[in-house]
């Protein structure tokens, strides 16, 4: 028989099970130690895995102690007990495949199975299934008091606050006044030039010196119309802190970062000229194959647009648009058009708050059941079962409001009162274009007799 002499110390705690007596890491390691005194083991190495959960076999340290067994290097493994390695069967028996390939031995000092028989074998598996079911109750004890500081309390669990806000006392979001004017002037430079490395660069030079891309994840961050989404769940929470701009100045910021003008493919037949930007750029779509209308430039520096794919014959569209043609239609029928988009989203948003009033009634009644059950008066299994069915509807009814969500036609409304059509004439083309890209989302052009304008 193999004389073990080699030894690795597999020590792991979980967060919450760190202060409890005898299980903690310093504890496991003495008593590891000292066995392998008692019995003239050769310590390889310690495996320590602080703070990591037994359900998951991607553990730091776990990992590079199997590739230490894949090299040869131990001839045991030791740990305290078997929860300290394993709460998941199927896990366990993954990793026991590789050591016994390796022919590793693995050993508790706390606990004794002997898997030599069928009845080893079995408690084995019992413990291990106990151990499971342990852990998932666990895990849902936590997920369940972080539902309620999130949900109820509005309190801040983990990681750095938002630009714009600091921690209170009792751990809630508030405004930090300095910040939040910052993120205020940022938000309305932004819609005022839609242009994100001109308005990263504006906020560097009059706020602080921030990148463009913590830029870009601030203008898109909803912590400052007051709601928070958490990274685990994707679950989005109202009013969690304090607002520091409007749904107004937010949802036309939002609008303005999906109609970025996009790089076009370069159209191999189009000739150079030094000629004004183009007013369409990005706006217009093929209504043949749906790509997007290459705009060109002819011998007398004027501007069409035709299908890009079509020079590389994926596109039977031939037609050219004239752009002061396109122009003047779209001034002759932009008005009625959003008048009527007006009309859509009013209908929509009376739809949309009554699904609102639903989800408030339902999250007071959450509110009180949660209070019901800390004061004692309704029993654990109440509480569940009576959380899990709100829960459910609420769950409901944030579908309902993902796929109908409350619209803004502020923008519409400050189109049509701005006067347009008196300054338009004045403008140059590159404020015609950001002027048509903060209404239009596209124009669908197959011919001059056919064409769909699609506003936002």
């Amino acid at each position: 028989m193999k004389e073990i002499k080699r030894v690795a110390l597999y020590i792991r705690v979980s967060t919450e099970h760190q202060v409890k007596e005898g299980d903690s890491l310093e504890a496991q390691e003495n008593a590891l130690l000292e066995y392998c005194n008692k019995y003239n083991y050769i310590v390889v190495d310690k495996y320590i895995d602080g703070g990591e959960s037994g359900q998951k076999i991607k553990r730091t340290n776990l990992q590079r102690m199997l590739d230490d067994v894949k090299q040869d290097k131990i001839d045991l493994i030791l740990m305290t007990k078997l929860d300290r390695w394993f709460r998941n069967i199927g896990d366990f028996y993954k990793v026991i495949e590789i050591i016994k390939k390796h022919k590793t031995d693995w050993k508790t000092i706390w606990e004794d199975y002997d898997t030599t028989t069928a009845s080893g074998e079995f408690w084995l598996n019992m413990s291990l299934s106990m151990g499971q079911l342990e852990a998932k109750r666990t895990s849902e004890r936590i997920n369940s008091v972080f539902d309620y500081k999130y949900n109820v309390q509005k309190t801040v669990c983990t990681g750095q606050p938002p630009y714009g806000y600091k921690i209170s006392e009792d751990k809630k979001l508030v405004i930090d006044e300095k910040e939040a004017q910052n993120i205020v002037k940022l938000f309305e430079y932004y819609a005022k030039t839609n242009n994100l490395n001109e308005t990263a660069n504006w906020f560097k030079e009059n706020c602080e010196n921030k990148s463009t891309c913590v830029i870009k994840k601030y203008l898109r961050n909803p912590a400052y119309i007051g709601k928070f989404v958490r990274t685990k769940t994707k679950e989005t929470i109202d009013d969690y802190c304090p607002a520091i701009i409007s749904e107004e100045l937010w949802n036309n910021v939002q609008r303005l970062i999906k109609i970025n003008v996009k790089k076009q493919i370069p159209d191999p037949n189009r000739k150079k000229h030094n000629s004004e930007p183009y007013i369409f750029s990005g706006l217009l779509i093929c209504k043949e194959c749906g790509h997007t209308l290459n705009g060109k430039t002819n011998s007398n520096s004027k501007h069409y647009y035709n299908c890009r794919y079509h020079y590389f014959k994926k596109c039977d569209n031939k037609k050219c648009i004239n752009e002061r043609w396109l122009e003047q239609h779209l001034l002759n029928e932009i008005i009625p058009i959003l008048k009527n988009r007006k009309l859509q989203i009013v209908n929509i948003n009376d739809n949309q708050q009554e699904i609102v009033d639903n989800s408030q009634q339902l999250k007071t009644k959450l509110k009180k059941l949660t209070n019901l059950y800390l004061e004692n008066m309704v029993d654990l299994d109440y509480y569940k079962e009576e959380y899990l069915l709100i829960n459910s509807q609420l769950e409901k009814i944030k579908c309902q409001k993902d796929n109908q969500n409350k619209l803004d036609y502020s923008y519409i409304d400050n189109f049509l009162n701005s006067n347009f059509l008196d300054i338009y004439s004045n403008l140059d083309n590159l404020e015609k274009r950001r002027l048509w890209s903060s209404i239009i989302d596209n124009v669908e052009i197959l011919d001059y007799d056919n064409i769909k304008i699609n506003v936002y």
